[in-house]
């Protein structure tokens, strides 16, 4: 699978770093998380969809992860949890 930055015509919103930054932010909606229970946490909450369209890796979350942390939306708090920066 290879990711993209936004969704398009044969890219799956689920499947784009953007789509994936949104479901990672609703997860960390509920508080800070480390990475394992950020990961769990997005497999189970939109276990329906993922498999509808797509499978969504570690990599990629990585990937998303990564790309709200460069612009800025969640960063780590003093424990070393993610946490969303915009609260």
């Amino acid at each position: 699978m290879t990711m993209k930055l936004l969704p398009e015509k044969h890219v799956r919103t689920s499947e784009s770093i953007l789509g994936l930054g949104a479901i990672v932010l609703a997860s960390l909606a509920d508080g800070a998380k480390n990475l394992d229970a950020l990961w769990a946490d997005v497999k189970d909450q939109d276990s329906v969809r993922i498999r509808a369209y797509g499978s969504i890796t570690f990599d990629s979350l990585i990937l998303a992860v990564d790309f709200l942390f460069a612009i800025g939306v969640v960063r780590m708090n003093g424990e070393g949890l993610l946490e969303n920066a915009t609260r």
